[in-house]
Order: C-alpha cells, then sequence, then structure tokens
C-alpha cells in the first residue's frame, strides 16, 4: 500500500537521519553490559551456548579495548590541543630543564 502522504514520510525519514548519534561512553558501556551477560552464558550446561558466549566474550572483548583506547587518545589530543590554545594566548609555557 503506497504512503498517503510521501512528503511527511520524506521529513520523518530526514528527522531520523539528524537525530544524534550516541557516544563513545554509550557504546562501552553497552559492550560492557553484553559482556557481562555474555559471561553469564558461559556456566549454562549447554555446550553450543557456552561457545557461542566464548566466541561473543572474544569478540566484544577486541571492541572493547579499542574502544576504551580511542577514549584515552581522545582525552590526550583534547589536553595537547588546550595546551596548544593556551600557549598561543601567551598562557604559560613549558620550560626545558636539564
Amino acid at each position: 500500500m503506497p504512503n498517503p502522504n510521501p512528503h511527511e514520510a520524506r521529513q520523518a525519514k530526514r528527522r531520523k537521519r539528524r537525530a544524534q548519534p550516541g557516544t563513545l561512553e554509550d557504546a562501552r558501556a553497552l559492550l560492557w553490559r553484553a559482556l557481562t551477560r555474555a559471561g553469564e552464558l558461559l556456566e549454562v550446561e549447554d555446550a553450543g551456548h557456552a561457545l557461542k558466549a566464548v566466541h561473543a566474550i572474544s569478540q566484544g572483548a577486541a571492541a572493547y579495548a579499542r574502544i576504551v583506547e580511542v577514549g584515552e587518545l581522545e582525552a590526550r589530543l583534547s589536553a595537547l590541543e588546550d595546551a596548544a590554545d593556551e600557549e598561543e594566548r601567551g598562557g604559560p609555557r613549558l620550560s626545558r630543564t636539564a
């Protein structure tokens, strides 16, 4: 059945695309919950579920490590940019001492 109001459908699609994406912290928290849930599934008697949980944990742990690493790099980059901005404004400079 065709949409009775195609203009409204396009507008709704556009609004959906404009929605703010999740943050890195949101992804980290979600992934951590998934990892803890997969860890709980290791205790089940069904070997098939346990093997799937092991696979999920290995994949999730790798993704979690990347997310944490990116978060740390963003914080370091932000600190360096702030220091560079302060130096441009004539703020305190780092001195080299022997």
